[in-house]
């Protein structure tokens, strides 16, 4: 079982730069989290069956869109934080990525630090959302959070492709996909975008790790995707102090590094190809790699510092909202910074590593890829960003897709929102035409 993507109390504030929009949190509690117990021993495992059965009840209700009925088995605490508005919108942002509820699977429930904590898995069309349902000693809900998982059954494998594991402290699991041939080939490492996320970088129906790995495979390029490090060890690294080394650039080393071992593999020719979060640091992953990669494809990446990227959302969000609470809203904003409810150690660890230096510095190939119609990182203040930046230097190719959002899928809305992640859709055969010439002209004899 995976657990993913923390669905916290939400009002406004912060919508992450992200691969999959989340939903906006504030600094209420959040809806989660097993609070800090001091009655262990006033809860009896004997009652463990009726907190599983209540549990079941709780998606069930989910599913049915009975929130009032949940929130009001909610602690004082939860009633505080999390209305049944704010209920609903997390739910509906979970579903929208995990497609049309259909039945539960499987339900399980222990004693934790005084809670009863029950996992109730449910299949969804796309993947499977697990809720974990958090009891006190008097059975009323003191945590709430949705995260993901594969629906069982579908994790087979198509022709050409074979599973690897990513790493040895935190194994992850992996896909390595061969293209035909018994040549040696091409290859890139593909970098989540940020939060956790699975192999396939699945959100709102949307499969872009998928999209890519199938279009290169095909074409002539070995592709490796893996599980990201807080998607498959969420629970062991819940309480750690990470930075982005820790969550995404070390993992994406060793994948690199698996790929080189490969006998169909040229070593020579291994590529990061980032999306979003991951595209703004595949310019440190490719100079940290110790010579490992030799340049990088940018998906909807940026330059510029990830706080400044979050008020930009934000400020967006706000332009479209409801004149009447712009003012309100943007109060919430400024009263938010300097670091939005963001660990400040994070931040202030990649901003003291800027991509900038990175780029500025190398004589590798990059590629930089952007949508016209990204909402999440900015065409306009973004994209030319780059291009800004690096001026004339040589090893820089861009493509900017008019019609094409933040997955490189079709655009269908003047003021792109979330609703513009139409479930099902694929990523856009340009883009992926656009980087299988790129990736096997690198080097070419």
């Amino acid at each position: 079982m995976k657990r993913i993507l923390i669905i916290c109390a939400a009002a406004l504030l912060v919508l992450l730069a992200a691969c999959a929009a989340q939903p906006p949190v504030t600094d209420a509690p959040a809806a989660g989290d097993v609070p800090d117990a001091d009655v262990t021993d006033a809860v009896d495992d004997g009652a463990l069956p009726a907190a599983e059965s209540a549990a079941r009840q709780v998606v069930m209700d989910l599913a049915a869109g009975n929130f009032d009925e949940v929130t009001a088995s909610f602690d004082e605490t939860m009633a505080q934080s999390l209305t049944a508005g704010q209920l609903r919108e997390a739910w509906e942002t979970a579903v929208a990525q995990s497609g049309e509820y259909s039945e539960i699977t499987s339900a399980e429930a222990a004693l934790q630090d005084g809670y009863y904590v029950c996992l109730v898995t449910a299949r969804h069309s796309v993947n499977g959302v697990v809720s974990r349902v958090v009891y006190d000693k008097d059975m009323k809900i003191a945590g709430l959070f949705f995260s993901y998982s594969e629906n069982e059954g579908e994790s087979g494998l198509s022709a050409g492709e074979i599973s690897v594991t990513v790493g040895a402290e935190y194994p992850l699991n992996g896909v390595l996909a061969l293209p035909p041939g018994g040549e040696k080939v091409p290859a890139v490492v593909l970098v989540h975008g940020s939060g956790p996320s699975d192999m396939d970088e699945s959100a709102y129906g949307i499969k872009v790790f998928r999209d890519i790995s199938d279009y290169l495979a095909a074409d002539g390029v070995a592709v490796l995707r893996y599980d990201k490090r807080t998607y498959a060890h969420a629970d062991k690294l819940a309480a750690a102090d990470i930075t982005a080394r820790e969550e995404t650039i070390e993992d994406a080393i060793l994948a690199g590094r698996l790929l080189a071992q490969n006998e169909r593999i040229d070593a020579s020719k291994i590529f990061v190809v980032g999306h979003s979060f991951g595209g703004m640091l595949a310019p440190r992953i490719v100079a940290e790699s110790d010579g490992l990669f030799a340049g990088a494809v940018i998906m909807a990446g940026s330059p510029r510092s990830l706080l400044d990227i979050v008020y930009d959302q934000n400020m967006y969000f706000i332009s479209l909202a409801d004149p009447s609470e712009r003012e309100a809203l943007t109060r919430q904003v400024e009263d938010a910074k300097p670091y939005y409810g963001m660990p400040q150690g994070y931040i202030d660890e990649m901003d003291a590593r800027p991509a900038s230096e990175y780029l500025l510095a190398t004589d590798k190939p990059f590629l930089i890829l952007h949508g016209g119609k990204d909402f999440q990182i900015s065409p306009d203040k973004d994209f030319e960003a780059y291009k800004q930046l690096v001026g004339d230097k040589s090893n820089f190719e861009f493509h900017l897709y008019d019609n094409l959002n933040h997955f490189f899928t079709l655009s269908t809305m003047e003021n792109p929102t979330t609703d513009d992640y139409a479930a099902g859709t694929h990523v856009d055969g340009a883009p992926l035409a656009d980087m299988a010439a790129w990736l096997k002209a690198q080097g070419a004899d």
